[in-house]
């Protein structure tokens, strides 16, 4: 009757201060209303609760409702602060004690409504910044198309200059129309790598179940065949399925094991891996070397465009690869990171 009497006072509060309010008997009912289309954004939990108690239940809403954030106040006649130490820990933003105080449940909702507002703002913005990003991708893409396209055809004219009026042009001239054609050539490499860059973000995805090995096996031997002499074992564990779009894994594989090829280039017997293995039990699938290596005081730069990790200078490129492996593992709603040690080598993992 207590508890009973307790609710409805509540309830009468929340009303009058102009709340819109879900009623819901235990913790698992709790969890349905949370976990519905129009989820409240606040909510008051019992600790104590049929079903789930309030901290499982704020276990399980950090855990499987990220987004959007629902701000939680712990309602509890624990006065431990090992306790209450526990109730935050478990997720829970605030926490209020029994006997109720009006006045300090005002307080604690006014700074719950306040923190979903600047969560609905962030989310604004961050919205706009997403478009306005995609809008500059879609204009740099096509722009780096037009250029890319002007530069073949200027580059063209240079060297058909150079092919058919050879013989009626003096050294200067021979000179100039040589270095338009080479100068053209690499601006349009550059263009090119841009242009590339961007792709995976543009085209939509077509997710398929295929075998990733094979795609691995077919990469490995394309590799092979730009120096037949190297000593390359290349160790490939079979029957490895995905659901991803078979294009952009394409791209994934050609740059992890171009890495792991370009960076074993030294080793007089080269090994290059891929495989999959069990992280929290969800697979991961690996690209393991030992080749090069890297200190992981620079692995934040590993996967951020143009970037060269000191010590790599002897390899370096463009710097378009690794980024390209995690906006591609991004859009397919995985993640890429890596481990590696100065002369021993380098593995990258990634999930779907």
């Amino acid at each position: 009757e207590d508890e009973l009497a307790f609710r409805h006072l509540l309830e009468e509060i929340l009303v009058n201060w102009g709340y819109e309010i879900v009623i819901a008997q235990g913790g698992n009912e709790a969890w349905q209303a949370l976990n519905s289309k129009d989820a409240p954004r606040l909510a008051i939990l019992d600790w104590l609760m049929p079903g789930m108690n309030g901290v499982e239940l704020c276990r399980k809403v950090r855990k499987e409702l990220p987004e959007p954030y629902t701000y939680i106040i712990l309602l509890t006649s624990q006065q431990r602060d090992e306790d209450l130490v526990t109730g935050m820990e478990a997720g829970a933003d605030d926490y209020i004690t029994k006997p109720l105080k009006t006045n300090e449940l005002r307080v604690r909702l006014n700074a719950g409504r306040r923190m979903i507002e600047l969560q609905n703002e962030l989310a604004a913005h961050s919205s706009d910044l997403e478009a306005a990003n995609r809008d500059l991708e879609s204009f740099t893409y096509t722009v780096s198309n037009d250029l890319l396209k002007s530069l073949m055809s200027i580059g063209e004219y240079a060297k058909s200059i150079q092919d058919i009026y050879c013989s009626n042009l003096d050294e200067q001239c021979k000179s100039y129309s040589h270095q338009i054609y080479e100068k053209t050539k690499k601006l349009g490499q550059l263009i090119g790598v841009m242009h590339d860059f961007f792709r995976p973000t543009r085209s939509e995805l077509h997710p398929e179940i295929f075998d990733l090995s094979q795609m691995a096996f077919k990469t490995a031997e394309n590799l092979r065949t730009t120096k037949p002499e190297r000593r390359v074992r290349f160790l490939i564990t079979e029957g490895i399925k995905v659901n991803g779009d078979r294009n952009l894994m394409q791209a994934v594989l050609d740059n992890l094991l171009g890495n792991a090829w370009k960076h074993t280039g030294k080793r007089e017997e080269a090994i290059i891996e891929f495989g999959v293995t069990e992280v929290e039990g969800k697979p991961v699938c690996f690209v393991r070397d030992n080749g090069t290596g890297f200190n992981m005081e620079h692995a934040d730069k590993l996967f951020k465009p143009f970037q060269a990790l000191p010590g790599t200078e002897e390899f370096r490129d463009v710097g378009i690869g690794l980024a390209t492996v995690e906006r591609i593992i991004r859009r397919h709603g995985g993640k890429v990171w890596a481990h590696g040690e100065p002369g021993k080598g380098a593995s990258f993992f990634f999930t779907l």
